[in-house]
């Protein structure tokens, strides 16, 4: 920026001194009157149920046993056949 005029710097000079003063007064307000300030989560009852039911969903097995060792049973004896026009359907239904 250029400044052509003398008394127009002087006046652009005495802004920003009032301004940096202003600035600096409340840095040093804010610095003296610290209150130590904590974050506080509160949760309603239906989160604190949800988290139950997710404790209780953790606790249930990954799989069916039951039914994946009676697969495994048919896949190793050579019984279990896939019927292509019914995964077919099931990807489909999905997509749709």
């Amino acid at each position: 920026m250029r400044i052509f005029n003398y008394y127009d710097s002087l006046k652009i000079d005495k802004t920003y001194l009032r301004q940096s003063r202003s600035v600096d007064q409340k840095r040093s307000v804010s610095d003296t009157t610290k209150v130590k300030k904590t974050d506080e989560i509160i949760l309603s009852s239906h989160v604190t149920e949800l988290h139950k039911y997710e404790e209780i969903a953790k606790m249930l097995p990954d799989i069916q046993e039951g039914k994946s060792n009676a697969i495994s049973k048919q896949i190793e004896s050579g019984e279990y056949n896939i019927d292509g026009k019914s995964v077919a359907k099931s990807i489909i239904d999905l997509i749709g």
